[in-house]
């Protein structure tokens, strides 16, 4: 109930539609039900009328009848419309809502999650919150209005015809499905799970085909993507088998309504107490009332996977930023001098920090080197400097402030960072280039891709400039990938620039002439270079070695 409540609780911006989305459904719903009972009571006071050779007024009830046949046709047309805009714009709401909040999570706090089951939660399990309104929370509001409109009618002839029908109503239409629902709880929960897996794989197995391929592990994936396919199936058949008896059971619920209204009406003509055509209009009253309870069993079914999925959501919605924008930022300091003050960063769930107790000092304009085997610490720090993460302990200070009070933009203006794993979109390969800066002119890109050692490979392209680069960069090799992604940190011309490990993928001589072009550009701003290679140390003015953590070398290239 909790997690439905906080469910609905995003709902609030939209309640008008709500609101109007059920009230029209409830009068295309009252004037279906209100047709069959009035024509059934037209036909038998006709009927009567003419066995008592009366006449009677029949433009009235005529007139009634079109009038509502009129609007059950239009209101369920007005329904479909305005219910489906309702729903969108709760979907569309919800997902913004929830990529707005997974941004400042991302990466450092959505590394524990595969591509594959971001997208499952953004795309299915918002997509099946749809259930939510449109097929339980409207139709059961409309259900529950319906009855009690159809219980008065009938309260107005008979209290046990009233209390009759209803509880045949109420206990085949409602209570036995819901009740089939709770039972069924269990494969609803397995969907969610079992529908995430099979997204998370194709999202997997598409993404690495081709290694796939060429290593012969394809039919095995294949296999495992079939037995996903399977248990999914089994899941779903399982919820269709209880939606069925339970839209039985709402079929029979009219039926039996029907036979209680004649059983009780019956002797009520016989006595007096009540009219022959009142009696069809009871009659038919119970039976059409049934039509309410059609898509309930399997909006109650679909509880408990809409409820899954709304953890799922939660799950996002409640994990904590790792960093934090000020609400009062400091403006950024005149100097550019970088300090790290006894930094310990601990990951969530490791064992031991990766930095421990780390002190450094690097002023402006100095070009360092960060050296070390993987997992020594070197990406860490280039974290922090990033602000991907704040230190667990300790301060990191920008020309003696420390970051922490600064706005996220001004530190990533300042501090360029060229990742170990640069990511490139599915987009030209200029527009993968002004990324960070849509406004650099021709010249300035020029200069950029001169810089990053492209100049000869956009120059052989057919396409220039405007060649797509796949998806996620997969028509570059590693080296083609790596210098465009310098290119485009160095059209944001920041003052600090952090370079991870960026000869990966490039053979020597070229990583050696990338990096002293890249250098010869950054003259009189600072540098950081993290590498496990030595190219370009020679041109360093520090060199600090770290292991484990910690810092155990920090000296002139020379001693290198």
């Amino acid at each position: 109930m909790k997690d439905l409540l906080r469910l609905l609780s995003l709902y609030r911006r939209h309640v008008g539609w709500i609101l109007l989305s059920m009230l029209v459904s409830l009068a295309a719903t009252l004037a279906n039900v209100g047709l069959m009972a009035v024509s059934g009571w037209f036909i038998t006071a006709m009927a009567a009328a003419g066995l008592a050779s009366i006449t009677m007024n029949y433009f009235t009830p005529a007139a009634i009848i079109r009038g509502l046949a009129i609007l059950r046709t239009g209101g369920r047309y007005v329904d479909r419309v305005i219910g489906h805009e309702a729903t969108l714009r709760l979907l569309a709401d919800t997902r913004a809502h929830l990529f707005g909040r997974m941004v400042p999570l991302a990466p450092a706090a959505l590394d524990d999650l595969r591509s594959g089951d971001l997208l499952a939660r953004l795309k299915a399990d918002i997509d099946r919150l749809e259930l939510t309104f449109l097929r339980l929370i409207s139709p059961l509001a409309v259900a529950l209005l319906t009855l009690a409109a159809v219980g008065l009618v009938l309260f107005l002839h008979d209290g046990w015809l009233a209390t009759g029908v209803l509880a045949i109503l109420v206990g085949c239409g409602l209570l036995a499905p819901a009740l089939a629902a709770i039972a069924a709880s269990g494969p609803g929960k397995a969907l969610t799970a079992h529908s995430a897996d099979l997204r998370r794989v194709i999202v997997d197995d598409l993404s690495g085909l081709l290694p796939l391929i060429a290593t012969g592990a394809f039919s095995n994936h294949r296999d495992r993507l079939v037995d996903a396919m399977c248990l999914l199936v089994q899941d779903e058949r399982r919820l269709a088998r209880r939606a069925a008896f339970g839209q039985a059971l709402g079929r029979l619920s009219g039926d039996l309504g029907l036979i209680v209204a004649l059983a009780i009406g019956v002797p009520l003509v016989a006595a007096g107490r009540m009219a022959g055509p009142d009696l069809a209009m009871a009659a038919l009253l119970s039976l059409s009332a049934a039509e309410v309870f059609m898509g309930l069993p399997a909006a109650f079914l679909g509880v408990s996977s809409t409820l899954a999925s709304a953890r799922r959501l939660f799950a996002i919605l409640d994990r904590k930023p790792p960093v934090i924008d000020p609400a009062n930022p400091t403006s950024l300091p005149a100097g550019r001098d970088l300090h790290l003050d006894d930094v310990t960063l601990r990951y969530p769930g490791s064992s031991r920090p990766a930095l421990d107790g780390v002190s450094l000092d690097i002023p402006f304009g100095s070009h360092v080197a960060l050296v070390g085997e993987s997992g020594a610490g070197k990406s860490s720090i280039v974290t922090l400097l990033a602000r991907i993460r704040d230190p667990s302990a300790g301060d990191v200070r920008l020309g003696g402030v420390a970051l922490t009070e600064l706005a996220l933009v001004d530190v990533r203006r300042v501090v360029g960072v060229v990742s170990q794993k640069p990511h490139l979109f599915t987009l030209t390969l200029e527009e993968n280039l002004r990324l960070g800066r849509p406004s650099a002119t021709a010249g300035e890109l020029a200069a950029a891709i001169e810089v990053a050692g492209l100049g000869d490979f956009v120059a052989r392209l057919p396409q220039g400039l405007a060649t797509p680069v796949g998806v996620a960069g997969t028509t570059l090799s590693g080296g083609e990938a790596r210098r465009v992604a310098i290119a485009r940190v160095l059209l944001l011309n920041p003052d600090i620039l952090v370079l991870d490990e960026p000869g990966e993928g490039l053979d020597p001589e070229t990583e050696a002439a990338v990096l002293d072009r890249v250098l010869d550009r950054m003259a009189g701003r600072t540098v950081i270079l993290v590498t496990h290679a030595h190219a370009a140390l020679h041109r360093m003015d520090r060199v600090v070695g770290l292991d484990s953590g910690c810092i155990v070398a920090n000296r002139m290239p020379s001693a290198v």
